[in-house]
């Protein structure tokens, strides 16, 4: 849901929705990530919309005011209501990790440890610097095709012989590149490069977290979605460079530039596919194997679809 270093002081916070529930993540006095429902515990309005810093959330509808622990501070008149206490009506929290300088959250009540799943995943990226990373732009397109096309658009090089042709094929050419199998809710592809071309890594972690690592460079892309339609997506593109990198002067405009071009090149064939899935006479193709690193996310896509519709062949 956000860079850690987005949020570098006490009271910074910034707002955004989760599978439809309206939450915020926010740096607290005590400068730990806490992530909370954004709705008042009186009448369910919203106590703060986008993002900023402060020292305390007031909602606009009774003025009912909440620290930074989430805690209820006061309540205008309410203490005339026998029986109230404050203690009961706080912001409600949400389990929250942070995963190499990522926040992310978790709408159940009590999720297991994310990190303990992706140890083999943070044991290949730890070389690259992720975690340190600093955040310098976000890039964000409007994006009509449904989440899971954009990711396995994302997770396979194989068409890197198509709309990439003139730009990644010649730097990373499809057929060298290959799933790295590891044990945990994730897919990994590594994609090597030719002669002193960057490598890079793309990671996606279930269900729908795309990360791209270049691998020595000090350069990674995490590709936000927010899902708001079975055929639309805000995709938000951020971009995160080694402080060295960062503050080298013309190196965020360069890297935006290159991260445009090549996500231009994604954008008619992404659309293409929402077109063509909605065709009743098309049926899924065998897979490459420069595409293995899509099995496994088709298969949490079975395993979570049949718990709610039965057997999915």
């Amino acid at each position: 849901v956000a860079r850690w270093d987005e949020l570098p002081e006490p009271g910074d916070y910034a707002s955004f929705e989760l599978c439809g529930e309206p939450l915020m993540v926010l740096r607290g006095a005590d400068r730990r990530q806490r992530v909370f429902s954004r709705l008042c515990a009186h009448r369910a309005h919203p106590v703060v919309e986008g993002a900023g810093n402060t020292r305390r959330f007031v909602c606009p509808y009774h003025r009912w005011t909440y620290g930074l622990d989430g805690g209820l501070k006061s309540a205008p008149f309410m203490d005339a209501v026998d029986g109230f206490d404050p203690s009961d009506c706080g912001l409600r929290e949400l389990a929250s990790e942070n995963w190499q300088g990522f926040l992310f959250a978790n709408l159940s009540p009590e999720p297991a440890p994310l990190g303990d799943a992706l140890v083999p995943l943070a044991e290949v990226l730890a070389p690259h610097g992720l975690a340190g990373m600093s955040h310098v732009a976000v890039l964000d397109f409007d994006s009509p095709w449904n989440w899971k096309v954009m990711v396995d658009n994302f997770m396979e090089s194989y068409h890197h012989i198509g709309p990439h042709a003139e730009s990644l094929q010649k730097t990373n050419p499809a057929k060298e590149t290959h799933q790295v199998e590891l044990p945990g809710p994730f897919s990994l592809l590594q994609n090597p490069a030719v002669e002193e071309q960057p490598a890079f890594y793309v990671a996606h972690v279930f269900p729908s977290f795309l990360v791209a690592v270049f691998q020595g460079l000090g350069v990674a892309t995490w590709y936000e979605m927010r899902v708001d339609r079975v055929d639309h997506i805000d995709l938000r593109i951020h971009l995160m460079l080694s402080p060295e990198l960062a503050a080298a002067e013309g190196m965020v405009a360069l890297v935006q530039a290159q991260v445009t071009a090549v996500h231009r090149e994604d954008i008619p064939v992404c659309q293409g596919i929402q077109r063509g899935i909605a065709s009743r006479l098309w049926r899924p193709g065998p897979l490459s194997v420069q595409e293995a690193a899509l099995l496994p996310f088709h298969r949490h896509l079975v395993s979570r679809l049949s718990a709610f519709v039965g057997d999915v062949d």
